[in-house]
């Protein structure tokens, strides 16, 4: 049963967050704020000060100069202390990674900056990661959200040149577009993304789009002419935790992981996020007058917990 306080994010979230915090026995529950509210989706107070006196100086920097302010107590107790963090999942999955950098930053030159959640640079190889936990269970979706119009621009170019790119490099498989429609914010847009035609709801494509912006700018830049990159998408795979430790939610939590986790290799296999990085690629040298010698060899995977290291390392 899931304890009863307000959660804007959705049952299924706070769901996967008990069936984690159930399946372990290394950090006890019930995260009490300074205004009296108690968590018991997050670790309690006195593991959480414990937890955070073990992260290293440099790592705790990294987390502290970050956007998300993950370290931190606001209303709500600091995020890395939920059973479902992000943060604290690539964290503990990365911290003894010699060379790793958490949140890192990276100028989109477009809308501002890229927040990524962690990279390593390896010679002329550039890895780059996105962890997720328990966003893709939120109850708001990425269908029909507010996007700076100052984008609009970057997804009409990738809009018109996918097609070419595609057929250029013989890929079978879907094609993306978006719909847009004015928002109730100033230099906001409506924006619905469609990949095959199919409405892309718990996938953010925007962010996903964005962190592209912000590697090959910081690449062209820097005039490099040949370059790997290696984007992992790391997702949190549920099933042990649920199986161990069942709530009335385990059944729509493995639906949604089975749906996200099938957009996402669907589209890896059959081109499609690999021609949104060339386009993106594309745009950044001819938006930014960068060096159109720059040639990065792409590659985007699908991990998890059980194979993330094999891939990072």
């Amino acid at each position: 049963m899931i304890e009863k306080y307000k959660d804007p994010e959705g049952k299924l979230s706070v769901a996967l967050d008990c069936a984690v915090r159930d399946a372990q026995n290394k950090y006890k529950s019930g995260y009490t704020t300074k205004k009296g509210t108690t968590y018991c989706n997050y670790m309690s107070n006195y593991d959480w000060n414990k937890f955070l006196k073990s992260i290293k100086d440099c790592h705790k920097k990294q987390f502290d100069d970050g956007a998300g302010g993950e370290l931190k107590e606001g209303e709500n107790p600091p995020k890395m202390a939920s059973f479902g963090s992000s943060s604290r999942f690539i964290y503990e999955e990365s911290k003894d990674i010699e060379g790793f950098v958490f949140e890192e930053k990276l100028d989109t030159r477009v809308g501002g900056i890229a927040h990524l959640d962690g990279s390593r640079k390896k010679a002329f190889e550039y890895i780059y990661v996105e962890a997720k936990k328990r966003e893709i269970y939120y109850s708001n979706s990425h269908k029909n959200e507010d996007i700076k119009e100052v984008y609009m621009e970057v997804y009409h170019y990738i809009s018109d040149h996918i097609l070419d790119y595609i057929q250029k490099n013989h890929i079978q498989g879907d094609i993306f577009s978006f719909a847009s429609k004015e928002s109730e914010k100033n230099e906001y847009k409506k924006i619905t993304f469609k990949v095959g035609g199919d409405v892309v709801q718990y996938f953010d494509l925007k962010q996903l789009i964005c962190h592209f912006l912000g590697i090959t700018y910081d690449i062209a830049k820097h005039h490099i002419g040949n370059v790997k990159v290696k984007f992992l998408y790391l997702i949190y795979n549920p099933k042990e935790v649920i199986e161990k430790k069942a709530n009335e939610y385990s059944g729509k939590i493995e639906k949604r992981y089975d749906e996200v986790t099938k957009f996402i290799n669907k589209n890896i296999k059959n081109g499609v996020f690999d021609a949104i990085f060339q386009s993106v690629l594309d745009y950044q040298i001819k938006k930014q007058g960068l060096d159109n010698n720059t040639k990065i060899d792409f590659k985007m995977k699908l991990v998890d917990q059980t194979n993330y290291k094999d891939e990072v390392m």
